[in-house]
């Protein structure tokens, strides 16, 4: 049986009561929020632990759909700021680029569940190219799909723009998460934490009628 916590069938069996990590800066994973499109949750989702030094209750974006996660699970994480990102999980620092982009707007609409739901697709698709056509949990709809592929192009003409100071990459340390369990996933956040309701309406480069005319015909 699968242990991904995107998905939205038999969840709730998913809690488990793991021990908190012992050392360094850790994750552990409280729920995966409300939000859902395709048949997964879309976050961000809600940790407990210590990051930066700090200890107390974070939401963080997931750029890695092909690892899987318990609610409940814990595990100690490695963080990367730019310009070093030599303990990231994947390559290409385009892509990370990119990724941080995405996660930069997904957090400034969080208010917005549509536009949360395809940006966070859109990251998937930058380490997992494709899976949003060919999602194995459910099927997005035409219009969530152009909207993923605007997401897309849009942070590969401004990605090389952008000022990710404020971005942080949590890579999961291999090993120290529950026997058995697989790699967790990496994670993206942002310090300070941004206000959350906060949604962008103009600024981000994409067409409004992009992000949102599509909507309205859901």
């Amino acid at each position: 049986m699968t242990k991904k916590i995107l998905r939205v069938l038999g969840v709730a069996t998913l809690v488990f009561a793991f021990s908190a990590v012992a050392h360094g800066d850790g994750l552990t994973l409280q729920n995966p929020g409300n939000d859902v499109m395709g048949g997964v949750y879309v976050g961000p989702y809600n940790f407990t632990g210590t990051i930066n030094g700090q200890s107390g209750s974070f939401q963080l974006v997931c750029d890695d759909f092909a690892d899987e996660v318990y609610t409940g699970e814990s595990w100690s994480v490695t963080e990367s700021t730019f310009p070093n990102l030599s303990n990231v999980q994947f390559s290409g620092s385009t892509q990370y680029d990119e990724a941080a982009l995405l996660g930069q707007a997904l957090f400034q609409n969080l208010g917005n569940s549509q536009t949360v739901g395809d940006i966070q697709w859109a990251i998937w698709d930058i380490f997992d190219p494709g899976v949003s056509s060919n999602d194995p949990y459910g099927t997005l709809s035409a219009t969530d799909q152009q909207n993923v592929a605007n997401w897309l192009n849009w942070a590969e003409s401004q990605s090389g723009n952008g000022n990710y100071s404020n971005v942080t990459f949590y890579t999961p340390v291999v090993g120290t998460q529950p026997s058995g369990d697989g790699r967790p996933q990496e994670y993206i956040g942002l310090t300070p934490a941004p206000e959350p309701g906060a949604i962008v309406l103009v600024g981000l480069g994409l067409p409004l009628a992009l992000i949102f005319g599509r909507r309205l015909a859901l």
